[in-house]
């Protein structure tokens, strides 16, 4: 719990948090900076490993307004490497474009 980690966000992270199309732009700052309060002290404490798949090793946590944030963990170099981020239903706005 005392240890603080550096975040990072990686140029596709940015990107896919550009273009949730459910929030506007002031929503989606807010959202990124959250993320350093939430991954900066203890960013494994309410996170779940992914176990299998291409992203096998990742974690994912639940972040502000429903974003799901996927993200790499260095524990010996204290950084955090924000790979993705989702909304959590994010599936429901495109089935709903669709019909």
């Amino acid at each position: 719990m005392d240890r603080i980690y550096n975040v990072y966000w990686t140029h596709t992270a940015l990107d896919e948090l550009s273009g949730v199309l459910a929030y506007p732009p002031e929503v989606k700052e807010r959202i990124y900076l959250d993320s350093f309060d939430r991954l900066q002290y203890s960013p494994m404490l309410t996170a779940k490993q992914i176990q299998n798949g291409t992203l096998q090793g990742l974690w994912a946590r639940l972040g502000l307004y429903q974003v799901i944030l996927v993200f790499e963990v260095d524990t010996a170099a204290a950084n955090v490497w924000v790979y993705g981020i989702k909304h959590k239903r994010e599936n429901v706005y495109w089935k709903r474009g669709r019909s």
